[in-house]
């Protein structure tokens, strides 16, 4: 009995402690950091020095955080924005120019 509980029991029940205890630190810290995420949010962005046929601003839906760089194609060539949080009067928010072609 004892070469039982030396060789299968004692490390089947140290193997399911570390594996109870593991599970939960584990779903702790799921939880706390699914708590600190904050939610995101669709915004439109006016793409500042663009225009449109219509003569308008150009715009860019994203749910990125502002102060992203987002990197935009217009034909054959690129152009780099940096997102705001600041609003303009149509409701949108400002995307600055970081590349001048």
């Amino acid at each position: 009995m004892s070469a039982l509980f030396d060789n299968f029991l004692i490390p089947m029940a140290v193997g399911l402690a570390v594996t109870f205890l593991g599970a939960v630190i584990g779903r702790l810290c799921r939880r706390r950091w699914t708590a600190l995420a904050p939610a995101r949010v669709l915004r439109r962005f006016s793409l500042l020095g663009t225009t449109g046929a219509d003569g308008f601003f150009l715009h860019h839906e994203t749910t990125r955080a502002p102060g992203s760089v987002v990197t935009l194609r217009f034909g054959d060539s690129s152009q780099r924005f940096e997102l705001t949080d600041a609003p303009l009067g149509d409701g949108t928010y400002a995307a600055e120019p970081l590349d001048h072609l």
